[in-house]
């Protein structure tokens, strides 16, 4: 082999060689970590963020990884993912003072000023002059021997930092939380002073002025915050921030518009714009700017939580419940995801798992207000009271004027059957809000459910003076006439009220009762009639107006408002439960069961839908087994309704399961002994089992009816038989 030969042999070895140790893992962490330090300093931190984690998944410890993805995140917002990446920097690099103040930041804006306290004060152990760390100090001191001593260690350090806007911001944060006023003013001053062109400086003097209600110069320092800020910066976003909290959405949006065009980066700007779009219901474009955020940031927790809501609104509850579980992964403890979660799946029908999210809140935050009544109510409905009271009576003891509170703790003893519970707690709302209507009106429901109805009448009168369009006292006082047999006296209340809230369709549909229990079907209807000209996206005049023509037979007329109210709301389940009764009374079984069908759809836990569909599929020809489980389920969610008994207990006799179904035709008929249906086939089963007399008591009460019912003539001939 010639020198050339082999010198060629020798370079090809090493070549090869080198190409090996380029692709070695050791050799690719390096490259990675290289250009993600790269990009980070050029700013351009979500293609840092993907060369850090390629690191990663080589070596978990990769040096600085963890960390500078924790930073990337923090530098684009998204806190929640930052947080997680920097704890695991920390374990790591436990004297990094920029994790630890970044950490600090987090826990601070995330309602945690004790975590906060603990990451500065290992910084200010070796830096007492750190001054960001002296800051986070100054806004985690919330009592009183916190802020004095955040103040003295401002202080000891005044003579090396008072050159710097920070320092003197900290300074008023700390005079605010004293209410020094104007203390705090004179160094908001002169921080902008000491620093003219810092955009932190004015940026908190604007907030000053918002909280001294000095709108005019909130504005002038937002702009000049704005000015002096890149057109990306949360200052900007800060000022349209402004001119939705001063009701000028079209100003915010505007800068928002620009912010997106000229800094399509700036993830705020897109979350502030699909916000106001949310607010002003528009939905698709809020949905096109939460996207937008998506698309640059996949796993933005605010973007999931506002498309979540999104597809609430439209009523995608599937798509809804996914979007929040997402975010729930993410922040497994985050009480607006579980709070959202929870009415998706109350939207969906699912109660139950509804009340397991709320009370997951309840534990994260257990004074937050929606979440505390929304389970209590949800806990009165389906009669676990008690727990209901414990958390509505826990809430008041902290938050005494939350008034909403009052009327479920009212709403929740009466149903224990306590009144002098619920005077009490209507008193207690009176004094918490005297002006509130809803005490003295939740007083005289206690005076009612003791049967003193002319000092209940006094509460009421006294509810509906100090609000006039107060709707449920009014309904009390009219329902007192009318019990006291005047219904002239109800009428005249009733009008009157009208007439004082003249654009109100709720008063409307009051004053159409009185006319219904007068008998004045005309008169009745000409109020409904006013009550759907008045709000038409209502769809209970709708429903109410279809009824009163279903019960004077006028079928037509009455699926024609039915109709109307399904255009409105198509998932309106009363109107589509309503448009099946009016298609069975009429004999249309196939309608009716596209009806039920289409609520069970929407709710698939409808016990009522449930219960008709069964009856069709059992008796009208469908699938038996699935009359069978509709049936069942009914039972399971309606356990005391009669007619669902009577329908379980049929088909259980068309099976032959004669003992069973036995039992629950006789807790029907139990309930509605007059109806001659239910007595049919309470006869029948106890022929089957050998309990003649019985059976012919049964029968004779059906056969004799002179109603017309399904089973009429087989009554007859069963009767025969056994005679």
């Amino acid at each position: 082999m010639s020198v050339s030969v082999r010198a060629a042999t020798a370079f090809l070895m090493i070549a090869l060689l080198l190409a090996g140790c380029s692709r070695s893992p050791e050799a690719k962490k390096a490259r990675y970590l290289e250009r993600g330090d790269r990009y980070f300093k050029q700013e351009q931190y979500r293609e840092a963020i993907i060369e850090y984690r390629n690191a990663l998944r080589i070596d978990q410890k990769a040096p600085g990884a963890a960390r500078q993805i924790g930073l990337a995140h923090y530098q684009l917002g998204q806190l929640g993912l930052a947080f997680r990446f920097l704890l695991a920097a920390q374990e790591l690099e436990p004297d990094n003072t920029e994790v630890r103040l970044k950490l600090a930041g987090i826990y601070l804006v995330g309602g945690r000023p004790d975590d906060a306290s603990t990451q500065v004060d290992e910084i200010l152990k070796k830096e007492p002059n750190n001054l960001d760390a002296l800051l986070i100090s100054a806004g985690a001191a919330n009592t009183p021997q916190e802020i004095d001593g955040a103040l003295a260690r401002m202080q000891s350090v005044q003579s090396t930092l008072t050159g710097t806007a920070k320092f003197h911001l900290a300074l008023a944060s700390l005079y605010l939380k004293k209410q020094d006023v104007a203390s705090a003013e004179r160094e908001f001053y002169e921080a902008a002073a000491r620093e003219p062109k810092s955009v932190e400086a004015h940026a908190a003097l604007g907030n000053f002025h918002v909280f001294r209600r000095a709108m005019p110069e909130a504005e002038r320092e937002f702009r000049t915050a704005s000015d002096l800020a890149p057109m990306g910066s949360p200052a900007r976003v800060r000022l349209a921030d402004f001119y939705l909290l001063t009701r000028r959405p079209d100003e915010a949006r505007r800068i928002l518009k620009e912010i997106t065009e000229k800094a399509p980066d700036s993830l705020p700007a897109w979350r502030l714009l699909a916000q106001l779009d949310f607010a002003e219901g528009k939905v698709d474009e809020a949905l096109k700017s939460v996207e937008s955020v998506l698309k640059k940031s996949p796993a933005d927790i605010d973007a999931h939580l506002l498309r979540g809501r999104i597809y609430l609104v439209r009523k995608d509850t599937t798509t809804a419940i996914q979007e929040f579980q997402a975010v729930l992964k993410s922040e497994p403890r985050m009480p607006t995801a579980h709070y959202q979660l929870a009415l998706a799946y109350l939207q969906g029908g699912n109660a139950q798992q509804a009340k397991s999210e709320l009370r997951e809140v309840i534990t994260t935050a257990p004074n937050q207000v929606e979440a505390v009544l929304l389970l209590a109510e949800l806990n009165i409905q389906t009669g676990a009271v008690q727990p209901a009271v414990e958390d509505l009576e826990r809430l008041l003891k902290v938050q005494p004027n939350a008034a909403g509170a009052y009327v479920l703790l009212a709403t929740a003893y009466l149903a224990q059957r306590q009144p002098a519970k619920v005077i009490e707690t209507g008193r207690r709302l009176i004094a918490a809000g005297p002006k509130d209507a809803r005490g003295p009106y939740l007083v005289g429901l206690g005076l009612l459910a003791q049967g003193k109805k002319a000092e209940a009448r006094k509460e009421m009168e006294t509810s509906l003076g100090l609000s006039p369009g107060f709707l449920d006292p009014l309904a009390q006082i009219v329902q007192i006439n009318l019990m006291d047999k005047q219904p002239d006296v109800a009428l005249a209340i009733a009008r009157k009220q009208a007439a004082l809230v003249a654009r109100s369709a709720p008063h409307q549909m009051l004053l159409a009762g009185v006319h219904v229990a007068r008998r004045e079907p005309d008169l009745a209807e000409a109020a409904y009639l006013k009550a759907i000209e008045l709000a038409p996206s209502m769809t209970e005049p709708y429903r109410m107006l279809a009824a009163l023509y279903a019960n004077t037979k006028r079928y037509d007329q009455a699926l024609a408002k039915l109709g109307d109210a399904l255009k409105t709301n198509p998932r309106d389940a009363l109107a589509l439960m309503l448009t099946g009764v009016i298609y069975e009374q009429r004999g249309d079984t196939a309608k009716a069961r596209d009806a039920y069908e289409k609520i069970l759809a929407i709710n698939p836990r409808s016990s009522a839908a449930a219960n008709n569909l069964a009856w069709i599929y059992s008796e009208h020809g469908g699938d038996k087994e699935k009359a069978l489980q509709l049936a069942q389920m009914a039972k399971e969610q309606a356990p005391d309704d009669p007619r669902i008994s009577d329908t379980l207990g049929w088909i259980l006799y068309k099976r032959g399961v004669y003992q069973r179904a036995l039992a629950l035709l006789k807790e029907s008929a139990t309930k509605l002994p007059d109806n001659p249906q239910v007595q049919y086939h309470l006869g029948m089963a106890y022929a089957q089992v050998g309990d003649h007399p019985n059976a012919r008591k049964a029968l004779t009460a059906a056969a004799n009816s002179g109603a017309v019912f399904e089973g009429k003539e087989e009554a007859r001939k069963a009767l025969a038989s056994l005679k």
